[in-house]
């Protein structure tokens, strides 16, 4: 079960480090974009900053769930679902699925660190 775990754990880690990088590079294009005097990316109205803003807390939570793995895996998730009901459904369609996949995973190792440490802490 250990080893299934740390495959687990790693496969998650690698899926985030991936959808960070995907995703920064578009933020950091539209930031040097928008410095530049490309005004594309700007973000117009109070419904673009909010889906903006979630997308950064469940990209956040996805780099805090190397260390505190259920913490940083409920951030993401409760991001994506507040994005996905109120501001976006698209938002986990197609390549969309990978963070909350990821967070998933995240949590199934959390759950089973935690009741290994609880097992052992018994014994």
């Amino acid at each position: 079960m250990n080893r299934t775990v740390s495959t687990v754990r790693w496969t998650a880690r690698t899926l985030s480090v991936l959808i960070i990088l995907f995703w920064g590079f578009f933020i950091t294009a539209g930031i040097v974009g928008s410095i530049s005097g490309h005004p594309n990316g700007t973000l117009h109205s109070m419904h673009d900053r909010l889906g903006f803003a979630l997308m950064l807390a469940w990209l956040l939570g996805l780099a805090l769930a190397w260390k505190w793995e259920l913490a940083g895996a409920t951030l993401t998730l409760a991001a994506i679902l507040i994005q996905a009901f109120f501001i976006n459904w698209r938002v986990v369609d197609g390549l969309g699925v990978l963070p909350p996949i990821t967070a998933l995973l995240f949590v199934f190792c959390g759950c089973i660190g935690r009741q290994s440490r609880q097992h052992n802490q018994a014994a």
